[in-house]
């Protein structure tokens, strides 16, 4: 299916389940393209409903949720398919509400369509729930290529009775998000090959599985599989990879459908997060066989400074291993992760990556500590580590009306072009400085900055003006210099 997730809701209702009040709607949408040989290119429309969210109903000594369904397909103001129906939620058993799914194929041409969804919940007063995108069916009537990629909740194959969920020999019910925490132990996939016949000119072909980390494209050889496949105009694949010992991080699943010189015809991917125990990960790396060089690179005595300097460049969990073996106080372990993290994080070059890096925290070290912070415990140190040296620096230390600040500009970070950070000091003392603001996704964002930075001499005033009715004040200019970008 589709990576993009729509959640449709008006608020988040989070709670016990409670009849008889009115609730929010909530439901997840997805979308997939695939091809049968007999009828033509079709999309799949997949809504999961959230249980809790609906108003349920006795009737007949039953109780269940009703919900209404339009789905629209246009073209230039001219309806191509237009459906209709009522949903009936499971029946309540013992005061247990389940989640539910609705699955519905249209077949369509190949071009662009504009596609409107409006789910009402039949027993509540609250407002349908609407969606309008964009949706562009391929034409794969001749090509060779992968269907749209179903991570799977189960998986039965041979299944007797035919379902929504009945795919090419099996029975899929998706799984919805792609997180995969600690509890699911296995990743199921289902994914369609086509017209492999037509256009290989040998008799079999490869699908290639494999799983990458996403933020440093490290391959995981362990994870990388072979399968084989004769020539058909449809092939269906499903399969299961064990995740119980792949450790937290960010991950990608890429199928490449290779002829017999390996060359890649087709390729799908999926992205998922993976959260797993300390036990798992901590099996990273301790079997790291440590090298020379990596330990001679740090003191002994600093060995548990330098790992924790690891924290601005780490995700969430592996900030929480980088804590706890420092807890630890194990100079060993300290290392090996320490190593470990280095050749992920660099694998062509682990060590050469170590030494840059760790320049960059004794350059920290020396700019920013403060008498109660290292470096890179600083708002500007974990800043310069996390995003590397701003192209612009202004310095304020010292305005007739504003605390002294800095204003640090990027021009490029990641896919972002112009980032904005603005630090200040409150105290002006022992280069203590810390985030006011800044323009960067996942960073602090205080749309009030002009007034915290000019509140030694501004009164608290219209809490809804950006500024806090913060007044002009000479030498005041650090609106200047933030926009001047």
């Amino acid at each position: 299916m589709k990576n993009i997730i729509l959640m449709l809701f008006a608020v988040l209702f989070i709670g016990v389940t409670a009849f008889g009040q009115d609730k929010n709607l909530k439901a997840f949408l997805s979308e997939g393209q695939f091809y049968a040989p007999e009828a033509g290119n079709y999309i799949e429309i997949q809504l999961n409903f959230v249980g809790y969210s609906l108003e349920y109903i006795d009737r007949a000594e039953e109780k269940f949720a009703e919900v209404e369904i339009s789905q629209v397909f246009s073209q230039n103001d001219t309806v191509v398919v237009a459906d209709k129906y009522l949903l009936k939620s499971p029946l309540v058993i013992d005061s247990l509400v389940e989640d539910f799914h609705d699955i519905q194929k249209y077949l369509l041409a190949p071009g662009k369509y504009r596609y409107d969804l409006v789910i009402r919940d039949i027993n509540s007063k609250e407002k349908p729930t609407s969606v309008t995108k964009t949706i562009k069916i391929k034409d794969m009537t001749d090509e060779l290529a992968f269907s749209s990629f179903i991570a799977a909740e189960s998986i039965r194959s041979n299944p007797q009775l035919q379902s929504i969920f009945t795919k090419l020999g099996y029975d899929v019910v998706p799984m919805v998000g792609d997180y995969y925490p600690t509890e699911i132990q296995n990743l199921l996939y289902y994914i369609e090959a086509y017209n492999t016949d037509a256009t290989i000119e040998d008799s079999v072909y490869v699908v290639e599985q494999k799983v990458i980390g996403r933020d440093v494209r490290l391959d995981l050889e362990e994870y990388t599989r072979y399968f084989r496949y004769k020539n058909s105009p449809i092939q269906s694949i499903a399969k299961v990879i064990d995740i119980s010992m792949l450790p937290t991080g960010a991950y990608t699943l890429e199928l490449n459908l290779l002829s017999r010189d390996k060359q890649i015809l087709a390729r799908s991917a999926f992205d998922f997060d993976r959260n797993n125990t300390e036990e798992v990960n901590d099996l990273s790396f301790q079997s790291t066989v440590l090298d020379p060089a990596f330990e001679q690179s740090v003191p002994e005595d600093s060995l548990g400074y330098y790992v924790a300097s690891l924290i601005p460049i780490s995700r969430q969990g592996e900030v929480k291993n980088i804590i706890r073996i420092l807890k630890e106080k194990d100079k060993e372990q300290n290392m090996r992760y320490l190593q470990a993290f280095w050749q992920q994080t660099s694998p062509e070059k682990p060590y050469e990556g170590w030494v840059k890096y760790k320049a960059q925290v004794d350059k920290v070290e020396a700019l920013f500590a403060t008498n109660f912070q290292v470096g890179f415990e600083t708002d500007r140190g974990r800043v310069f580590l996390q995003y590397g040296a701003p192209n612009t620096v202004i310095e304020q230390p010292s305005s007739p009306a504003e605390y002294p600040y800095e204003v640090w500009q990027y021009d490029k970070i990641k896919q972002y072009s112009n980032r904005r950070f603005i630090f200040y000091s409150q105290t002006n003392l022992n280069k203590d400085y810390t985030l006011l603001h800044s323009d960067m996704v996942g960073e602090l964002q205080n749309y009030r900055w002009k007034y915290a930075l000019n509140k030694r001499s501004t009164p608290d005033s219209n809490l809804d003006d950006p500024t806090g009715g913060a007044n002009p004040h000479f030498g005041g200019n650090s609106s200047r210099y933030y926009n001047s970008y």
